[in-house]
């Protein structure tokens, strides 16, 4: 049985390499993910109704040898 969960992602090119992407699950969070070339951001947002609770933030680099 399915629980009514929704959540909408919306992306954006950027460029060759480069993207964001956002997904907002509502009563959860907003997550974003920007990807330029090798390094990636990724911002977590906790919510609760309309008040965002906080805030996790990671960055990467890939890097090949």
């Amino acid at each position: 049985a399915s629980s009514g969960d929704i959540s909408v992602e919306w992306e954006r090119k950027l460029g060759d390499d480069s993207s964001l992407t956002t997904t907002l699950t509502p009563n959860d969070s907003i997550d974003v993910e920007w990807k330029d070339a090798d390094w990636t951001a990724n911002i977590n947002m906790p919510i609760d109704g309309t008040d965002i609770t906080g805030a996790n933030v990671g960055i990467k680099r890939e890097v090949n040898f």
